[in-house]
């Protein structure tokens, strides 16, 4: 369980990587002094929205105070504000500029335009205007529970989440340009009867198919993109919370796309695209590890025998520039996905989800039987094995069930985790390491 105020006792030198917000003492001091900081979960608004504060390595970091004054991180802090910041050791000063220079012979402090910077070229409103329009929808039409400003790859984007009817829209824009940088939907509660198969993994044929080359079409009419200029990387036959469903990937220039279709019925019951490449990675060694490695790296990361899993995918795929192996498998009625860098060895992500879960019928379904916010945090962080931030933590519905969502920054590593409300059980559970 994180605890709300927590001291620590460091050695550090503040000056050149913080700004105090309260009032220090003008003296230009040398050396090293030994001092507690104090935490308590401070968050800082610029203009009403919340800042994801991050060190230059992407970190998420927490203001703190030092006997009652309170420090920020400058290099956030200066880029919200649209100011430029660097730090110069022959003199052992930090240089703040303006992105407007100021008039020759004036000393006064620069006026800083907080509404509009060369780092926020669009606002909040602007880019949830663009997603709106990019799902057809008006804003009548659309409940939104999540508008934040956010740093990815290193570069601001806005994270837009909103409702239309049974729809749930995932947007990811950048800030500078208004581009959209992926995209998803899912159709919450979605219910379509099913023919239940004995075994995962080894579907039942149900009275009807659409089939593989349908589905194909169904997706790329959807994505408007020629078949011609489509390289399919999979379309394969899936179960997922009970029905079956096929999964559609292809690319399409640097655009990945993502599908899940009904079997039976051909609705879309969830899409999205990424823009791969968008950000220059590292290069790759030209090492494989091969699939066999891949699943066994899988296994036993996930300690389960390979008796007891049954495979439904290990394949060579890519991922922001890099070769990586997509591993998927069941064991009892849990899906396993992991996804495993191909030169190394090394897991980048890993989730799993707990298929057709459903609650004991003694659980009761009002508000006052839900376990409590502080016990489902406690619950992540022992399965984490870790305290850290919580970027994201809601009370939602999750077909048909309520259940606790969020996310929880440790370092470079995220957690994702879906907690059935009532029970405590660990539905779903994502790692990525940044």
């Amino acid at each position: 369980m994180k605890k709300n105020f927590k001291n620590k006792l460091v050695g550090c030198m503040v000056l050149t990587t913080l700004v105090g917000i309260l009032a220090v003492p003008s003296l230009a001091q040398v050396g090293q002094k030994m001092a507690y900081l104090n935490y308590n979960n401070m968050k800082v608004t610029l203009n009403g929205q919340t800042l994801n504060l991050k060190d230059s390595n992407g970190n998420a970091v927490e203001p703190f105070t030092i006997d009652g004054t309170t420090y920020l991180p400058l290099a956030s802090i200066s880029q919200a504000l649209g100011v430029n910041v660097s730090w110069d050791g022959s003199t052992n000063t930090v240089a703040l500029t303006t992105t407007t220079p100021s008039t020759s012979g004036n000393t006064a402090s620069p006026t800083i335009n907080t509404t509009t910077t060369t780092t926020q070229s669009i606002s909040m409103d602007k880019a949830k205007e663009i997603a709106l329009n990019h799902a057809g929808l008006t804003a009548s039409q659309a409940t939104f529970f999540k508008s934040i400003l956010d740093w990815e790859n290193g570069r601001q984007v806005y994270d837009i989440e909103f409702y239309s009817g049974n729809k749930e829209y995932d947007y990811e824009i950048d800030v500078a340009t208004g581009t959209i940088l992926s995209y998803d939907y899912d159709i919450e509660g979605y219910i379509n009867t099913p023919v239940t198969p004995s075994t995962p993994g080894t579907p039942t044929q149900s009275t009807g198919d659409i089939g593989a080359t349908k589905a194909k079409e169904i997706a790329l009419n959807h994505a408007g993109v020629a078949s011609s200029n489509a390289v399919f990387l999979n379309a394969k036959l899936d179960y997922d919370d009970g029905r079956r469903v096929y999964d559609v990937e292809f690319y399409s220039g640097n655009k990945e796309y993502d599908y899940e279709i009904d079997m039976a019925t051909g609705t879309i019951l969830s899409y999205d695209y990424d823009i791969e490449g968008y950000v220059n990675t590292p290069a790759q060694s030209t090492g494989d590890i091969g699939a066999t490695k891949a699943k066994e790296i899988a296994l036993n990361h996930a300690g389960v025998a390979s008796s007891n899993a049954v495979f439904l995918n290990a394949k060579l795929d890519y991922d922001d520039g890099r070769r990586v192996y997509d591993v998927e498998f069941y064991s009892g009625n849990k899906e396993y996905d992991y996804e495993i860098d191909a030169a190394s060895g090394t897991i980048i992500s890993f989730d799993y989800d707990v298929e057709s879960y459903t609650p004991s019928q003694s659980a009761g379904t009002s508000s006052g039987s839900y376990i409590s916010e502080a016990a489902a945090k406690q619950i992540v962080e022992q399965k984490a094995g870790t305290t850290g931030i919580y970027r994201e933590f809601k009370l939602d519905r999750d077909d048909g069930r309520t259940v606790y969502e969020g996310e929880l920054r440790s370092g470079t590593i995220e957690y994702d985790f879906t907690i059935d409300a009532t029970s405590g059980t660990i539905l779903e559970w994502e790692v990525d390491r940044g």
